[in-house]
């Protein structure tokens, strides 16, 4: 990676927001022209294959993005939500799908706007590592598959450092929360624009998941659609868990 990364011990939301409502028409595209290829190899195979082993009928898409997921999960459901806090992402979501419901909301928003809301499935691509409060989010989704599943999909932190070169860099350490500010890319082409993630160990994320009652079913390191001869590690990490009721 040419490009700089920034390391910051905090950020605002509507900071995190404001780069995802930019970010928002270039990654509709991405994903539409099937140019995103760890989404489309990797990470849509993998939860949608375990959307299709389930029962579940009612699902949320937390953090939907654009919506392109979404619609894919709608159809294997009768009743399908999407949100996201990215106004620009949920009005290209309408946009492609009038039929699927899409809401400007984070999880907790939505949480505390209806709280009586049950899904069977709560389904989180790669959302719990642009997370600044990950306990919220962890409750949320509790909150909201309450006796259901959450399937998450998150960035290997072991690894994702590795693989985008700021591993060895000045002020990042694996056991330290860091937020990491990057260049937005995917593995494939650069746009000029700013992402950021927040970077854990992944007992952060274990430890949070069983304080608020979820139990991991399933944990699976992916490698991304690289020949390993290019990188030999795995890039993501799929996670299913059950919650109380």
């Amino acid at each position: 990676m040419t490009e700089p990364v920034k390391f910051y011990d905090h950020k605002d939301e509507a900071d995190i927001v404001r780069e995802w409502d930019s970010i928002a028409p270039i990654r509709d595209r991405q994903v539409a022209l099937h140019q995103d290829t760890s989404y489309e190899r990797v990470l849509e195979p993998w939860i949608l294959g375990r959307v299709d082993r389930s029962t579940a009928k009612r699902i949320v898409d937390v953090g939907c993005g654009t919506g392109r997921l979404t619609s894919k999960l709608a159809i294997r459901s009768s009743e399908t939500l999407g949100i996201d806090p990215s106004a620009v992402s949920i009005g290209l979501a309408r946009a492609h799908d009038d039929v699927t419901r899409f809401e400007v909301a984070t999880a907790e928003e939505w949480v505390r706007r209806s709280s009586d809301a049950r899904f069977d499935l709560a389904v989180a691509n790669m959302v719990l590592m642009d997370a600044l409060d990950l306990d919220g989010i962890v409750g949320a989704l509790a909150a909201l598959a309450r006796g259901g599943v959450v399937l998450s999909t998150i960035a290997h932190p072991a690894f994702w450092p590795i693989y985008w070169e700021y591993a060895g860099s000045d002020g990042f350490s694996y056991l330290d929360e860091k937020v990491v500010e990057t260049p937005f890319r995917t593995s494939s082409q650069s746009y000029g624009l700013v992402a950021t993630h927040v970077h854990r160990p992944i007992e952060m994320y274990l430890r949070s998941f069983r304080q608020h009652g979820l139990t991991v079913t399933a944990f699976e390191e992916l490698r991304g659609p690289e020949s390993i001869e290019k990188f030999p590690y795995p890039r993501f990490i799929g996670i299913e868990a059950s919650v109380l009721p």
